[in-house]
Order: structure tokens, then C-alpha cells, then sequence
């Protein structure tokens, strides 16, 4: 049996067996499931009553319930699969090592979501997600690893990483909701994402949703960093939003200010602020202020775990009154209007600042 598998060998470690079983995807548990199929043994009964509970999928149920008989069938002692909702891993009781992490977005308007939950002890989940600003989760790599492999892993990007991109460690609970709220709007990876959920059904401290983004506790004697202040960030550099008809209204952007020769340098930047304006209405543009304020929460946390409160501060004030989103939103429709097309210097493989050493 391959090592991405559990191993039904005894009665001692039911529950971390269930949680490896419950990472696997659905073509991975009926394959997992058929090699049960001859297993006339008790902890493969044991087994199967830890895993019913807590799997949702009907076929995958079916199956068990069909193994279950024909154990007993067969003369092993197995007790009655036990409804679904019943709390047989008692993951809360088990202290479980979890961990998240978090980059800001690149050129491409991409970010890594890379996380690693505890199955067993020793063995982790590695998930490594790509998820893209307007189209959600992309790309989704997981699988099984020992500690120092994981370790190995984050070491490895942590030394890829080069300003103006971040690695920071982030709330695990958090990491496993974002990949979920990425692959939400993707609708890709739905079956692969369903056993985040239990994996962190016992972490109850810390930022797991972006309301709690909101809660986090700074000093009073904070100051608030000005929404100018906070943009010109480095965190900021790489991302600019684009849209289906951006070279279009780069050219007219550009045109409201060609004449310049005529009319004063003044007059000529009050039209193109009239242009953002306009184009700040228009349905297709205005659609992104929600995915705005969603990149601020992140980027808010992301100031907080880096310890630069008064950036996390401003942004939770400018979150906080009506204008913020749409003045978030004007600077980088500014940005994307007047940047170059070519690639940032030494990008020229198609790809992002995002280095994945395992992708």
C-alpha cells in the first residue's frame, strides 16, 4: 500500500488513521476502500466506525456501511456505524501542531496560501495554494510529509523569498479559510479542500474568519498610518488589478491627458481624475471593490503579524469609514492605467516573484 494511505494495523491509533484517511481525495478513498474489501480483521472495523462520522461524501458512506456488514458477516466484532455528527476523532482532545502561511500578491496577481496540518504525530498535510485575486484558487498541491520535511520546506521558502514579497506565518485556521474562500470563487478543488474543516475543528484561538481581522488588539498610543502612507508600502509594489478592457481605457486614459501641450499641466491631471472617476462607476470596475476590501483585511493581518501596527491601524480605519474601498480603488486603477506593459526587469519566464521550490 502506498505511504499516502493509511495503515490499518491496530486498534491504538484509529483517530490519526481516520484523519489521513479523511485528506485523501474521493478517487484515492475508493481505491483505499477496495484494498479493505478482503480485510476480515478488527481494527479495520475499528477503523471504518472512526471514519463514518465525519465523512460527508454518500458513495464513500455507502461503502463503509457495505464493509461494515460484510465484517460482521464474516464473524468480526464491529459495533453499529454511529450517526453522522458524531464526534469520534475528538480532534479537541489530541493537541495537534497546525500552521499557516500567507505571501502578498505578485506582478501576476497571484499569492501563496501554504499551510501544514498535523494527521498523526510526525506526519503533516502540506498544502501549497495558488490563488489568484479576481479568479480565486488556481492551483492546489498537497500531500503527506514528516516534520523535517515540512521544516525543509518553509526554510525553503523563506530563503526564495526577496522583497518587496512577504512569507509570513498567518493563523492556520485562517490559511485553511482562505483556501476554502478561494476555491469558492474558483470552483475548482472542492472535493480536495473538504477535510480542512476538521483539521482545524479544535483551533479556537487566534484570526480564523476576516471579521476577526477587526478584533485584533494593538496599543491604544498606536497611531493610524495615513491611506497614502500605507499604499506606499512595499507590500503594495507588485500588484496592480487588471480587467477585459484595460488597454482600451489605458489608451483613453492616456489620450485625456495628451493635451497637455495646450492646456496646463494642472488642468490636464484634473482630467484624468475626472476619468478615474467615471470609470470608478462603471459596472465591471465597481464589482472589484469587494475583492479590494478583502485584499486590505489580508494585507491589514499581514501588517499585524509583521508588527507594523500603525499600517494595520490605518487600514482598519479607512476599512472602517465609507470612502476606503473606493479610494483603494482609484489608486490602483491609477496604477494599472499608467504602467508600462513590459515585464518587471528579470521576469521574463511567464512567471511571478511567487518562487515555489516545490511546485
Amino acid at each position: 500500500m502506498e505511504d499516502k494511505y493509511p495503515a490499518i494495523q491496530s486498534t491504538d491509533d484509529a483517530q490519526s488513521e481516520a484523519r489521513a484517511f479523511s485528506a485523501l481525495s474521493l478517487d484515492q478513498k475508493r481505491a483505499f476502500l477496495k484494498t479493505l474489501d478482503k480485510t476480515h480483521s478488527e481494527p479495520a472495523g475499528i477503523f471504518l466506525n472512526a471514519v463514518y462520522p465525519v465523512e460527508t461524501d454518500k458513495e464513500i458512506l455507502k461503502l463503509i456501511r457495505r464493509l461494515l456488514f460484510k465484517l460482521k458477516a464474516a464473524g468480526v466484532k464491529v459495533e453499529e456505524p454511529k450517526a453522522v455528527g458524531d464526534t469520534v476523532l475528538r480532534r479537541i482532545e489530541e493537541v495537534r501542531e497546525h500552521r499557516g502561511f500567507l505571501t502578498n500578491y505578485d506582478y501576476t496577481e497571484t499569492r501563496l496560501v501554504v499551510a501544514g496540518f498535523e494527521l498523526k504525530r510526525n506526519t503533516y498535510l502540506f498544502l501549497n495554494a495558488e490563488i489568484h485575486f479576481a479568479k480565486g484558487l488556481t492551483e492546489l498541491m498537497s500531500a503527506p510529509v514528516d516534520k523535517k520535511g515540512f521544516e525543509g520546506i518553509l526554510n525553503e521558502y523563506r530563503k526564495d523569498t526577496r522583497r518587496p514579497m512577504l512569507f509570513e506565518e498567518i493563523s492556520p485556521a485562517y490559511a485553511a479559510w482562505l483556501i476554502e474562500e478561494g476555491s469558492n470563487r474558483s470552483h475548482k478543488f472542492r472535493d480536495e479542500i473538504k477535510p480542512l474543516k476538521s483539521f482545524i475543528a479544535g483551533v479556537t484561538a487566534g484570526v480564523g474568519r476576516p471579521e476577526d481581522v477587526y478584533a485584533l488588539s494593538v496599543s491604544e498610543m498606536t497611531n493610524a498610518a495615513k491611506l497614502d502612507a500605507i499604499l506606499a508600502h512595499d507590500i503594495f509594489d507588485p500588484l496592480s488589478i487588471t480587467w477585459d478592457s484595460l488597454g482600451e481605457d489605458r489608451k483613453q486614459y492616456s489620450s485625456d491627458g495628451a493635451s497637455s501641450i495646450i492646456l496646463p499641466s494642472h488642468m490636464a491631471a484634473q482630467r484624468k481624475t475626472e476619468y478615474l472617476e467615471r470609470l470608478s462607476q462603471r459596472s465591471d470596475i465597481n464589482a472589484m471593490i469587494p475583492l479590494l476590501k478583502r485584499m486590505m483585511e489580508d494585507y491589514a493581518y499581514l501588517f499585524y503579524c509583521m508588527k507594523e501596527f500603525s499600517y494595520y491601524r490605518g487600514l482598519m480605519a479607512y476599512l472602517a469609514g465609507e470612502a476606503g474601498a473606493h479610494d483603494v480603488l482609484i489608486h490602483f486603477l491609477k496604477k494599472s492605467l499608467e504602467k508600462k506593459e513590459e515585464k518587471p526587469e528579470g521576469q521574463d519566464t511567464g512567471q511571478g516573484l511567487i518562487i515555489n521550490p516545490y511546485g
